[in-house]
């Protein structure tokens, strides 16, 4: 059995972007033991969905002790997931010391079985990031073929999920757009439930919370994997570039996404059926130049094709 470890200590997106390439690598290697190393919570969603068959925590002394140079050539710690037969690093540049403590630490099977990629390493780079991921596994000799994409689920008596939040404000489409999106879409018989985190409680404030609970289903976010399970249930999601929208993609669900200053292109959420929204030419950067008519249409067509 090929035993293969991921280390990376992104965004929860960027983490689910990684979907494709662990596909990729139990492709390649058939019989194999995937591990990967990541946030805890981030590793254990992954675990919990079948994604990866185990994980362990970035932040656990064994991993942030090779971020220091080794000492007299041996590593400055010997964790369990880095023993394989390939690891696989986005935290390393290849020449500083986390590489260097992987060197020491595997010794010969260090020249075959070392692998680093770095996916914001080249702005330029104008395909989808997933791709970067396999190309530069290739440059280091690790050739992957491309993954297939997760199957569809088709769920006509699930909710049409609506979340209004990511983490960074200029990703957001209005927050009243989504409450009159929801609105007209109650109006024609069609009530959405609208998921809710952490950050939508302090942003909106209590009021505009108050008002959401009483015209709408709602749930607070919950721990990753019984968001992800909730999410696989969906009929329709509707959201921001955040990586809850991420996670409804790789749950198969049909997801419209509501893109404005990133780039599809490259950071795209990946899944049988994504459509992205972007306003019109040449505002496509401004999410707020999104209009509301736009979104509702496209989201009344998918609900036509299910």
């Amino acid at each position: 059995m090929t035993r293969i470890t991921v280390v990376h200590q992104g965004a929860l997106g960027d983490t689910i972007l990684l979907i494709p390439l662990f596909q990729s690598l139990r492709a390649q290697f058939g019989a194999s033991s995937l591990t990967i190393v990541t946030r805890t919570n981030f590793g254990q969603m992954l675990a919990m969905l079948g994604f990866v068959d185990a994980h362990a925590s970035a932040d656990d002394k064994e991993h942030t002790l090779w971020f220091g140079s080794p000492s007299a050539g041996k590593p400055n710690s010997r964790p369990v997931w880095a023993d394989v037969d390939h690891l696989i690093s986005a935290v390393s540049d290849g020449a500083d010391d986390w590489a260097a403590n992987a060197r020491a630490l595997l010794g010969p099977r260090a020249v075959e079985g070392l692998h680093f990629f770095q996916p914001r390493a080249a702005p330029e780079y104008a395909g989808h990031v997933t791709q970067w991921h396999r190309d530069q596994l290739v440059w280091s000799g690790l050739p992957l073929e491309k993954p297939t994409l997760p199957l569809p689920r088709m769920n006509p008596d699930g909710a049409i999920v609506i979340h209004p939040g990511s983490g960074t404000d200029t990703k957001c489409w209005p927050r009243e757009r989504f409450i009159s999106l929801g609105r007209s879409l109650k109006r024609l018989g069609i009530v959405p439930t609208f998921i809710l985190g952490e950050a939508e409680q302090e942003r909106w404030g209590r009021t505009v919370m108050d008002e959401l609970k009483e015209e709408f289903p709602w749930y607070l976010h919950m721990g990753l994997y019984e968001l992800a399970e909730r999410l696989s249930r969906a009929r329709l999601y509707l959201g921001n570039d955040s990586g809850v929208t991420h996670v409804a993609a790789a749950m198969g669900v049909p997801v419209i996404a509501l893109f404005g200053p990133s780039s599809d292109t490259q950071w795209g959420p990946v899944g049988p059926s994504v459509k992205i929204l972007r306003a019109p030419a040449p505002h496509g950067h401004v999410l707020e130049a999104l209009p509301e008519e736009t979104v509702l249409q496209e989201v009344l067509a998918e609900l036509r094709k299910l």
